[in-house]
C-alpha cells in the first residue's frame, strides 16, 4: 500500500499569505506544514485531529499519511484509538509542540508498549548543490537498532559503511549524499549478512530532502519490516526479495483429502492430502501469475480445478475451495496477521454448498439476532473481510440468507485481545441445517 501525502488545507487567498490581513492591520503569523504517519503496528488505525475541532478529525490507517497546512502557533494535537465499545471507549493521547514558521514537520505516530509515542521531527533546511539529504527514525521499538545503506543500483553492501545505524525510537540526524538513484539496504546493527530490507532503486533528487522511517510489520504478510520513505510525494518501501506464500483450506463437500499443485506439478504437489476443513501452512509460491490445480488425493488425472492467479511480493493468501464434487471453485483471501493491542481480528468463510447463501451475525451474549444487520452474507466459496471485535464472549449465528432461518446457532465464541480466528460454515448433518468449523487461534 503506497503512503500518499495529500494536502487538507483549503484554498488561501495570496494577498493575506503575503501581505496579511489589512483590514485588522495584524499580519498572518505565517504558515507550516505538518506530515502526519501511522507507523503504530499494533492499532488498526488512528484518529488525529488539532485541538477540539472535531471537523479537523482523520482516521490514519496504519503505514497512511496526511499532510496540513497550519497557521504558526502552538497547538495541542490529540491521538485516539478507535473506539470499541460504551465501556471502553479507546484511549486519548495529546502533545503540544510549537509550530514555526515556514518549516515543515513530521508527526511520526509509534507505539512502545502498547501506548502511542508521537515522535516530533523537524525536516531541516534543503542542502545546496548536487547534494540529496536523508534523515529518518527508527519506529520499531521491540525490533533491534539498524544500519541503513544506500549505494548505487547493483553496487551492494560489501566493504561499504552504513549511512546512519539507529537503535529504535532514535531518530538519525541529517546527512548528505549526491543526488540521484540509490537502494536501500535495512540490516541489524553491526552484522551485514542480516539483511531486513532491500529496495528496488528509488532517486534522490539533488537538492531534496529524504525521510527513513522504519516500520515494524508485526506479521503483515512475509516480511519483517517496511520503510516509510516521505519525500515531496511518499511511499511505501517493500523487501524486494520478499516471498509470495499460500495456504489452502479444503472445503469440499465430499470432506475427502485433496491434493494441490502448481504449474502442474504433482510429484509431489504444493500440499499433499489436504484435509477437510483445516488450513495448511502456508508455503512459498512464484511472485506473478501462475495456475493452481486441486485433484482429489493421489488421482491427478481428475482435475476438479485448474485456474491461475497472481503472486505478489510481501503477500500471504488463503486459496479456499469448495463448491460441487468434481467442479470445485476456488477463492483466494489475502491475510493480514497483524496482531492488535487491544482487538481481536475474525475472518468469515463459507463452504456449505446445500445453500444458496449464508448470514453470519455475531452478537453479544444471548442477544437477539435479528436486531442486527450480518457482519457477512457469503456465496459458497466465499471469504469476507477480517472484522475486529472487543475482547470477550459472543454468540454467533448462522442464518439463510434474507431469512430468519436458523442454520447454526446461539453458539458461543470467546475471543482475546491480540487474536487471530476464523469461521468457516460448513454443511450440517442434514439439508436443513451447517455446521461451523473453527481455525488459527481458536484452536489451541
Amino acid at each position: 500500500m503506497n503512503l500518499r501525502f495529500v494536502a487538507s488545507c483549503g484554498l488561501v487567498c495570496a494577498a493575506l499569505v503575503f501581505t496579511g490581513c489589512s483590514d485588522t492591520g495584524r499580519k498572518s503569523p505565517g504558515k507550516t506544514t505538518v506530515q502526519v504517519a501511522n507507523a503504530a503496528s499494533g492499532f488498526l488505525a488512528l484518529q488525529f485531529r488539532r485541538e477540539q475541532d472535531q471537523n479537523s478529525e482523520v482516521e490514519l490507517a496504519f503505514k497512511g499519511g496526511q499532510a496540513f497546512v497550519y497557521d504558526a502557533d502552538t497547538y495541542d494535537f490529540f491521538v485516539t484509538e478507535p473506539t470499541f465499545s460504551g465501556p471502553d471507549p479507546g484511549r486519548v493521547w495529546t502533545f503540544a509542540p510549537k509550530l514555526e514558521a515556514n518549516e515543515i514537520y513530521q508527526f511520526i505516530l509509534t507505539e512502545v508498549a502498547g501506548e502511542v509515542v508521537p515522535v516530533v521531527i523537524t525536516v531541516p533546511p534543503l542542502p545546496t548543490g548536487d547534494a540529496a539529504q536523508i534523515f529518518g527514525l527508527h519506529a520499531a521499538a521491540t525490533l533491534p537498532a539498524m544500519d541503513l545503506y544506500l549505494e548505487r543500483p547493483g553496487v551492494g553492501i560489501a566493504g561499504a559503511t552504513p549511512r546512519a545505524t539507529v537503535n529504535p525510537t532514535e531518530q538519525f540526524s541529517p546527512r548528505t549524499l549526491p543526488g540521484g538513484d540509490y537502494e536501500l539496504f535495512v540490516t541489524a546493527a553491526g552484522n551485514p549478512a542480516d539483511v531486513w530490507l532491500t529496495s528496488a532503486p528509488i532517486n534522490l533528487p539533488a537538492g531534496t530532502n529524504a525521510s527513513f522511517v522504519i516500520v515494524d510489520q508485526r506479521g503483515t504478510g512475509t516480511e519483517r519490516i517496511n520503510v516509510m520513505l516521505i519525500q515531496g510525494s511518499s511511499a511505501i518501501l517493500f523487501d524486494r526479495n520478499s516471498l509470495s506464500e499460500l495456504r489452502t483450506m479444503n472445503g469440499a463437500p465430499d470432506q475427502l483429502p485433496r491434493d494441490v499443485a502448481i504449474n502442474s506439478e504433482f510429484s509431489p504437489p504444493l500440499f499433499s492430502a489436504t484435509p477437510f476443513a483445516a488450513p495448511t501452512v502456508y508455503k512459498p509460491v512464484p511472485l506473478g501469475a501462475y495456475p493452481v490445480q486441486v485433484t482429489p488425493a493421489g488421482n491427478s488425472g481428475v482435475l476438479e480445478i485448474d485456474t491461475q492467479t497472481v503472486g505478489v511480493i510481501g503477500e500471504q493468501v488463503t486459496m479456499l475451495f469448495g463448491g460441487q464434487t468434481g467442479a470445485l471453485l476456488p477463492v483466494f483471501a489475502v491475510d493480514d496477521n497483524r496482531r492488535l493491542n487491544r482487538e481481536a481480528k475474525l475472518r468469515l468463510m463459507n463452504t456449505a454448498s446445500q445453500f444458496t447463501a449464508i448470514d453470519f451475525t455475531i452478537v453479544l451474549p444471548d442477544g437477539d439476532p435479528n436486531l442486527l444487520f450480518p457482519q457477512a452474507t457469503l456465496f459458497p466459496p466465499g471469504a469476507a473481510p477480517y472484522i475486529t471485535l472487543h475482547p470477550g464472549d459472543y454468540d454467533l449465528y448462522l442464518h439463510q440468507a434474507g431469512t430468519a432461518t436458523i442454520l447454526l446457532g446461539p453458539t458461543r465464541i470467546t475471543v482475546a485481545a491480540g487474536g487471530i480466528y476464523g469461521i468457516l460454515a460448513v454443511d450440517g448433518p442434514d439439508t436443513a441445517t451447517a455446521n461451523a468449523v473453527y481455525f488459527d487461534d481458536f484452536v489451541p
